[in-house]
Order: C-alpha cells, then sequence, then structure tokens
C-alpha cells in the first residue's frame, strides 16, 4: 500500500532536510513547494495512483490546509503520516538569518499560527522530530516525587520558584511571571492563573495536571500580547477598518504614558483615528503553547508521546464551546467532529481555566 507523508515545519527548523531524508527512506517521491496547494496535491495524487510512496514537504501550518491531502489519500486508499518538526524559535531566527531568506517578522508570524498535528485529523501516524536535552536534575527529581506534583501542582511549582529552579529548568515561564492580562475575564496574573487552574485538577493525572500547568504559557512568549484597535478614519498610509496593535497600549493601561496619542508600527497616530479598548488579547497562544510544551516535557525527561498528548490538549484549550446550557447540539457535534478523542479531557481542562479566572 503507498503511504502519504506530510512533512511540516518552520523555514530553518529542519523540516525540508527531514523530508529529503523520509523520501530516501520510504523511497518515495519528494514534492516540494510554498506556493500552489493544489497543484502540490495534484502532484502526490498523480504518484500515489501510480502506487508510489509520496513524501510533501510544504508549510500546511493548520488541519484545514492539510486536509484535503489527507482525504486525497484516503481516496487512493494510501497510508497517511505527518512528520512534524519543531523547533525552538529563537534557532530557527538564527538559521534563517544566516541565510537571508525571510524577514524576522513573517517567519515569527508562521510560528504564530502554526497547528501541531493532532489525532483528531485523518492520520495513521504523527511523528514529532525536534532537538532537546533532557535536564537529568529535573527529570529525576519529578519522577522521585511524582505523586506529591499530580496531588498538589501549584504549590509543587511555587516551591520551585522559591527555590529558584523553576525558571531554571522551565525559562518559559518567566514572561508569564507578573504578566497583568489586562482584560474584564481575568483577576489574576497568567502565572498565578496558571497555578490557581492546576489546582482545580490535583490528584487526577500527570497529563491533565500539566495541560493546566502549561495551557497558557504561550501567552508570555514575546509578541503575543497585543492591545488592537480599528483605524475609524483613514490616516497617512492607514485605511478606514484597518485592524492594529496598538505598541503604547500596555504602557497607558499601566499609567506609564500620557495616552495623548497611540503607537502603531513606531508611528504617533492621533487618538481620534482609532477606536480601542485596550484590552489585552493573546491570539495564537494555544498555538505557541502547543509547541513549547513539546519542548519542554521532553527536557523534563516526559516521552514524546506524553508530550504530544498534552501539547494537543494545549493546542485545542481554546476551541470548546462556553456556552453548554444553551449550545444547540448541532455546534457541540461540530466540536466534537474538530476534537475528536480529545473531547473528554478537554471538558476537564476548560472547566478548571474558567474556574481559575
Amino acid at each position: 500500500m503507498a503511504r502519504l507523508t506530510l512533512v511540516i515545519g518552520l523555514p530553518g527548523s529542519g523540516a525540508s532536510k527531514r523530508a529529503e531524508q523520509t523520501a530516501q527512506e520510504r523511497n518515495a517521491r519528494l514534492v516540494t513547494g510554498s506556493g500552489e496547494w493544489d497543484e502540490l496535491r495534484q502532484n502526490a495524487e498523480r504518484w500515489l495512483a501510480q502506487g508510489e510512496n509520496v513524501v510533501v514537504q510544504a508549510f500546511l501550518r493548520s488541519p484545514k490546509s492539510r486536509a484535503s491531502f489527507l482525504q486525497m489519500a484516503r481516496t487512493r486508499k494510501a497510508d497517511t503520516e505527518i512528520v512534524f518538526v519543531n523547533a525552538n524559535l529563537e534557532r530557527v531566527l538564527e538559521r534563517v538569518a544566516t541565510f537571508g531568506r525571510l524577514p524576522e517578522a513573517q517567519v515569527r508570524k508562521m510560528h504564530r499560527h502554526l497547528q501541531i498535528p493532532t489525532y483528531a485529523e485523518d492520520v495513521d501516524r504523527i511523528e514529532i522530530r525536534q532537538e532537546a536535552e533532557v535536564n537529568e536534575q529535573a527529570r529525576d527529581m519529578l519522577h522521585k516525587r511524582e505523586r506529591e506534583f499530580i496531588d498538589s501542582p501549584g504549590s509543587f511549582m511555587q516551591q520551585l520558584q522559591e527555590q529558584n529552579v523553576l525558571t531554571q529548568w522551565i525559562p518559559e515561564y518567566m514572561g508569564t511571571i507578573g504578566l497583568d492580562q489586562h482584560s474584564p475575564y481575568h483577576t489574576y496574573n497568567v502565572f498565578d492563573h496558571i497555578l490557581l487552574a492546576s489546582s482545580f485538577v490535583a490528584g487526577t493525572n500527570a497529563k491533565i495536571v500539566w495541560s493546566l500547568l502549561l495551557h497558557d504559557i504561550g501567552k508570555g512568549f514575546p509578541g503575543i500580547k497585543q492591545f488592537l484597535g480599528t483605524f475609524v478614519k483613514p490616516y497617512g498610509p492607514y485605511q478606514k477598518k484597518d485592524r492594529v496593535a496598538i505598541e503604547n497600549g500596555e504602557l497607558i493601561r499601566d499609567g506609564k504614558d500620557s495616552g495623548s496619542f497611540y503607537l502603531v508600527d513606531g508611528q504617533k497616530i492621533p487618538k481620534d483615528c482609532i477606536k480601542t479598548d485596550l484590552v489585552g488579547h493573546f491570539y495564537d497562544h494555544e498555538n505557541v503553547g502547543a509547541q513549547l510544551a513539546l519542548l519542554i516535557l521532553t527536557r523534563l525527561g516526559y516521552s514524546l508521546e506524553f508530550a504530544h498528548e498534552v501539547a494537543a490538549l494545549i493546542q485545542f484549550h481554546m476551541t470548546m464551546p462556553r456556552n453548554l446550557d444553551t449550545i444547540q447540539p448541532d455546534a457541540l457535534k461540530k466540536w466534537y467532529a474538530k476534537v475528536g478523542k480529545y473531547a473528554p479531557e478537554l471538558m476537564m481542562v476548560r472547566m478548571a481555566d474558567d474556574r481559575a479566572k
């Protein structure tokens, strides 16, 4: 039986090299591209129709972009797999800068939009490839004290913070500590919210506990927190209804900026040109958080399989409908179809997330 392999990853992540190696290992045709998915899919289908294995390497960033390839393979009765090349963004940016292929801003945007593959997609197998060194001290301690960690995750992490090892082992937490969410929907800063949310799943299991401890870690990633506004009239290069990030929004909210103007792309804009509520937004934090979770948990000595299960829950934790008392059955079925086998555990994650606000 022929096999379709999708290799996905950021530019500079090593995805291209991995695709070449996979094609050699599978004795497969390699189909690559960065533009028209229809053309890539047609080329892949042509080889599959002849019974050949095919490796497609392209930035298929979401389940939606991957679905047509997987469905085509099913139609051709081919096996399917996704190879996801996960990478530390800073290392990716260093590699991209060396070759000078893409602007840093574009790579950062691609990183924010990249959704990890999960078994909610119609795929037979998922393989995660990444560079990760195990912190043996953290691994050994977590193994030895696993029961304590599961039963009291919030206090356990606070102890690590007081001992000055938490951010040594998980530096990704640094951006969340004391991070004001500047939102009417959140009482606590990001780190305190994370710890409180984990307390609502204390005593369950390591997968659920880590899902809560890492569910919002993407909020502390550089560039994720934004204050957004919309132009209400043309000004300079901006048109009415253009949506922009207000770069001095946090300073205004914290009383460190008079707010006499809004800063957009480094340019001072009169306040009457932009409508904004100056509420903090963290769009795509679930995408970034899922990628970070894969790196963090393997660094702490967990298996890639375990890390992927946690990362999938993080990837989907924003999808569950909130109004379960009034939601229409069709909408709930649509959500279930989107998240598949992860639905039961996602309900636990959402419950804890909501109660910790």
